[in-house]
C-alpha cells in the first residue's frame, strides 16, 4: 500500500492511499468456499482532514463532472470537481489530481495483474470479433425472426 499526504496552505491535509493486489476469487456453494480463479483488487482512498486532524470527508475517486441539476449551488460557488461529498475548487482539485498521479506512479502493477488484464482484454476482443462475425449476425437475425408472433419457425 502506498500513502502520500500533502498539507495545504491553510493547514489541512489531503491523504491518498492506494493498494493494488491480486487475490483468489472465492465463490460460496453449499457452505464451501471454492476458489474460481484470481481477481484484481485496486483500492484508492482519498481523505481530507482539517488542521486539528479531524476527518472532513473521504471518497474513493476524484470526479470531474458535476451535474448542473444536483450540484448547481456548488458550481455557482466555484466547484470544479468532488471527492465523495466534498466539493473542490480548481486549486484543490489540481492538488488531489497531482497527488493521485504520484501515488499511482509509485504503486506498480505486479506481473500477475498485468497478465490478468491482458487476458481480460484479449477475451473481450475475441468476443467482439465473434459477435460481429457473419455467423453470429445471421444467428441473431434468425432468433429475432423466430421470436416474432407471425413466424412459421
Amino acid at each position: 500500500m502506498t500513502t502520500k499526504t500533502i498539507t495545504t496552505q491553510k493547514g489541512s491535509t489531503i491523504t491518498v492511499e492506494m493498494e493494488r493486489k491480486v487475490q483468489d476469487k472465492i465463490s460460496y456453494a453449499d457452505g464451501y468456499k471454492i476458489v474460481t480463479g484470481r481477481e484484481i483488487v485496486d483500492t484508492t482512498k482519498i481523505t481530507f482532514r482539517d488542521a486539528s486532524g479531524k476527518t472532513l470527508g473521504s471518497g474513493n475517486r476524484l470526479e470531474r463532472h458535476l451535474s448542473p441539476r444536483f450540484d448547481a449551488k456548488s458550481i455557482a460557488a466555484g466547484a470544479v470537481g468532488k471527492v465523495g461529498n466534498i466539493y473542490l475548487l480548481q486549486e484543490t482539485y489540481d492538488l488531489v489530481s497531482g497527488l493521485l498521479a504520484d501515488v499511482e506512479a509509485e504503486t506498480p502493477k505486479s506481473d500477475e495483474q498485468i497478465a490478468i488484464e491482458t487476458a481480460q482484454k484479449k477475451a473481450e476482443e475475441d468476443y467482439m470479433t465473434w459477435y460481429n462475425s457473419p455467423e453470429a449476425i445471421r444467428s441473431r437475425k434468425l432468433e429475432q425472426e423466430m421470436d416474432r408472433e407471425d413466424s412459421d419457425y
